[in-house]
């Protein structure tokens, strides 16, 4: 288990760096001069110039280049043009609300995705059939539409849970709950197809070994049978398919807050690109790719302890 996980570890650090020299440039591709835009539309051509200046944008750009990497290999994502305060700081502040949106939207896409797919592949005939019908419906809904509709039903309509704001889990863990109880099933319901086909088909497949007849013939409750055998040795694809979820529900995620007035990396990420706020914009492509980095890794340590033979020894 060490090995492998010594083996990830090492295997992101040239993705990161190909990432972060990709996010660099690809974001000073982006048109607009922020020192213009900075000072506005009275501005004179001298003022513009002192402010490239100021902010380092008249230097060449391998060297802009150079120098921003140098100071990301010592964990300083640099200072927003807008604000000047640090940039790790902001994104500090904004993570935890996307990834709690996230990791809420995976854990209801695994805890419904699983059920059903449990259902279809156990029940078999009519339970088969909705499940498929269900899946296919949950994967055709955009989320930001999905998102709309939940509010004007649970916020308006029947105002029984709250339609914007968050509030921290430190300060009211109910009120924290409640505030994301729309996000997440906006963002997750789109998983919850995929997972609830992967469970069918992994979970079918392992009813048909010899090892369950065996279980059967030798008297097993039906549900512990399920439980402690089939399941588990299913869970190796449920898991990656919800791996591979997680990372779609924070590019969700990043449409969702705008709705639902969150304020994540999301809500920050699109501020900075309007007001062409560039060490913002670059810090947060790499936050969500070192998000991603780690969701990956901890997938392969999860496989891994539920199915032995994927270690590396």
């Amino acid at each position: 288990m060490l090995r492998l996980a010594s083996v990830r570890l090492a295997l992101s650090v040239p993705i990161m760096a190909i990432v972060a020299t990709m996010t660099y440039f690809l974001v000073e591709l982006v048109p607009g001069d922020p020192a213009a835009f900075l000072l506005g539309s009275g501005a004179t051509s001298k003022q513009v110039s002192d402010l490239h200046h100021e902010l380092g944008l008249d230097r060449p750009l391998i060297d802009r280049f150079l120098s921003w990497f140098g100071d990301l290999l010592h964990g300083d994502l640099g200072t927003s043009f807008v604000t000047n305060e640090s940039t790790l700081t902001s994104l500090s502040r904004a993570m935890p609300v996307t990834v709690s949106v996230a990791l809420l939207a995976t854990i209801f896409t695994l805890v419904v995705g699983v059920t059903l797919g449990m259902l279809a592949a156990v029940r078999g005939g009519v339970a088969d059939a909705f499940v498929q019908w269900f899946g296919s419906i949950s994967m055709s809904i955009p989320n930001f539409w999905l998102a709309a509709v939940l509010v004007l039903i649970f916020a308006i309509k029947v105002p029984v849970l709250p339609a914007t704001g968050y509030v921290p889990v430190a300060s009211s863990p109910t009120d924290w709950f409640a505030h994301l109880i729309l996000p997440t099933i906006a963002v997750g319901l789109a998983g919850v197809g995929q997972v609830a086909f992967q469970t069918r088909d992994a979970v079918a497949d392992q009813l048909s070994r010899e090892y369950v007849r065996t279980l059967i013939a030798a008297g097993l409750p039906r549900w512990r049978i399920l439980g402690k055998h089939v399941l588990r040795n299913a869970s190796g694809p449920i898991v990656t398919v919800a791996s591979i979820g997680f990372v779609f529900a924070l590019g969700a995620v990043v449409v969702v807050e705008s709705i639902f007035g969150l304020p994540g990396v999301g809500t920050l990420m699109l501020t900075a690109v309007r007001i062409h706020d560039l060490p913002l914009v670059q810090g947060a492509v790499l936050m969500f790719c070192l998000v991603v980095v780690v969701a990956n890794l901890v997938t392969d340590l999860i496989v891994a302890a539920l199915n032995p033979r994927v270690r590396l020894t």
